[in-house]
């Protein structure tokens, strides 16, 4: 018997171009019809704290089955290895329930906030514009120019590898998809639904209606990318509703494609348990090593014995679909490969990142007509195991990618980028087990931005041939287990502290808004016109090697 959501599909007739259904309108629209609807009854939703009460308490019950089934199969943990044991079954429950204070904390903030509602509906741009002195325009603009110029990515260059108007671009384009009109995008699933309960008489106009619908609801998103020259459109859910999303940004005159994910809410509390998450899965059938479970599932199948059906509608899968189509549409114009690019911000930059590994273990994926370029992430969470990390860096190091970069962008004490907790200890890898809660492990190249101004810091060449190497050390001394717990960083070069665990909760910092007073520094510095901030108190550091060249 025929499902219902292929039934809808096939309905779709020649009549579709006469309807104006575009071919990345009609991946979206089938990945809504693939997504998931909402566990709780809309009427339940509505209620206010409720939705996000409940939310926890999944998050919760998923805690105590984690710690039950991790002790069941390792019996002599509290025997074998007191430290995890303690790590496993004190510290990470006590986690669990202080994150319940944190949802409170959460709620107060969004109280707050509701009481100042202008501040909610200011444009990118308009938001940004205090930060800096320049026109953000033209920087966006100049972002644009470089996705079309050549690289040079040689240490012994005089230009820098890591290109910061891009990196700023590719940053706007992650904030600008949290403009999008959730409600529309909740309404079209809603149509879905009604569709999927006589899916025989659904008709190409009843889909036109749907895909017009979802189009509307990222209209602010479209209108201020083509003040840049940009345009957009929305591809996938990521299999929630009210989540990180995955999209396309390109250009009508040039040859690229941006991939961008949207990035967490701070002030969502189901992204921040997601976050909060600390299991793992098998990521082998579509990547490698073990990935953190609320990730993975948000691309690809969560079950590697799913059915051959349910296997063909994962979302990384509807973005291969979209991109091939775009491009081909590009190539027609252009006759030039057309560079591919990826980024995300926080929970959306962990996804680049899988998405990113995705495309470098399959390139051949997305057609002939594609370059696939570098990566760039902002605030990304921790997402995989030594193994995960392990196969990313082997596919980077292979000589068809040796000219890609992926810059992993970190914002001064912002604490997502430090999650889980013993991502920051140099080898710590070689000390854990497979199995351990903590084995997660940082990957790319990570440029670390302070909001004091101080020069960034990084393992790479980032400005010019003068720049001083950070070398890792190459063995753990017990004083490097500090770290663990965030006491301080490897990579600070900040003036003020060193980012000690007192810098993590300074709330010392410049505040743009009155939301900022009442958020502490550690989550304030989370949102993505932090990271701007930083990226344009760095800026004086990539114009004064180009100064000195042209003395």
């Amino acid at each position: 018997m025929a499902q219902p959501d292929s039934v809808i599909i096939d309905s779709l007739d020649e009549n579709d171009e006469k309807n104006n259904i575009s071919p990345e309108q009609l991946v979206h629209f089938v990945d809504l019809v693939n997504t998931p609807k909402p566990g709780l009854n809309p009427f339940i939703r509505k209620i206010p704290l409720i939705s996000q009460s409940s939310t926890y308490l999944i998050y919760f019950k998923r805690v105590i089955i984690y710690l039950f089934f991790t002790l069941l199969f390792n019996i002599t943990l509290p025997i074998s290895n007191p430290l995890e044991f303690i790590i496993s079954f004190v510290l990470f429950p006590l986690f669990a329930v202080l994150v319940y204070f944190f949802e409170a904390g959460i709620k107060l903030i969004r109280f707050l906030q509701s009481l100042s509602p202008s501040e909610n509906n200011q444009k990118v741009i308009d938001l940004w514009s205090s930060f800096t002195d320049k026109d953000i325009k033209e920087i966006l603009r100049a972002g644009i120019a470089s996705l079309d110029d050549p690289d040079t990515h040689s240490d012994d260059s005089k230009h820098p590898t890591f290109n910061l108007n891009r990196a700023e671009l590719f940053l706007y384009t992650s904030a600008l998809m949290g403009q999008r009109d959730l409600a529309l995008v909740e309404e079209a699933q809603k149509d879905i639904i009604e569709l999927k309960k006589n899916p025989e008489k659904a008709r190409s106009e009843d889909i036109k209606k749907i895909t017009d619908k979802l189009l509307e609801s990222e209209k602010a998103i479209r209108e201020e990318a083509k003040e840049i020259g940009l345009e957009f459109i929305s591809i996938t859910e990521c299999n929630v509703i009210n989540g990180p999303y995955g999209g396309l940004y390109w250009s009508e005159k040039q040859n690229f494609i941006i991939v961008s994910f949207k990035g967490t809410d701070p002030l969502n509390m189901a992204e921040w348990l997601t976050n909060f998450s600390l299991q793992r899965m098998d990521a082998k059938p579509f990547l490698f090593g073990e990935v953190h479970s609320g990730y993975y599932s948000s691309l690809f199948p969560d079950n590697s014995y799913s059915s051959h059906k349910s296997v063909k509608k994962y979302p990384a899968l509807r973005l291969v679909e979209a991109i091939r189509d775009k491009a081909n549409e590009i190539y027609k114009r252009t006759a030039q490969p057309v560079k591919v690019w990826v980024t995300g911000y926080s929970l959306g930059g962990a996804l680049a990142t899988l998405f990113y590994a995705r495309l470098l273990q399959s390139p051949t994926s997305l057609g002939d007509n594609v370059d696939i370029r570098d990566g760039i992430t902002f605030a990304s969470p921790l997402l995989g195991d030594n193994d995960f990390a392990a196969g990313f860096q082997s596919l980077m190091n292979k000589e068809i990618n040796i000219k890609k970069n992926f810059w992993r962008i970190v914002n001064d004490n912002d604490i997502v980028p430090r999650y889980p907790p013993g991502s920051h200890v140099p080898n710590l890898g070689h000390f854990l087990s497979k199995i351990n809660l903590f084995n997660y492990i940082n990957v790319g190249d990570e440029v670390r931005f302070y909001q004091d101004g101080s020069k960034p810091s990084s393992e790479r060449h980032l400005y010019g041939p003068d720049i001083n190497y950070l070398f890792i050390k190459q063995t753990l001394h017990l004083v490097d287990l500090g770290s663990f717990f965030g006491f301080y960083d490897q990579f600070d070069g900040s003036i003020n502290g060193r980012n000690s665990i007192k810098s993590i909760f300074t709330v010392n910092y410049n505040v743009n808004s009155k939301i900022d007073y009442v958020t502490p520094g550690f989550i304030r510095n989370h949102n993505s016109y932090r990271y701007f901030e930083c990226l344009e108190k760095a800026r004086k550091y990539w114009e004064e090697p180009k100064k000195n060249d042209e003395k």
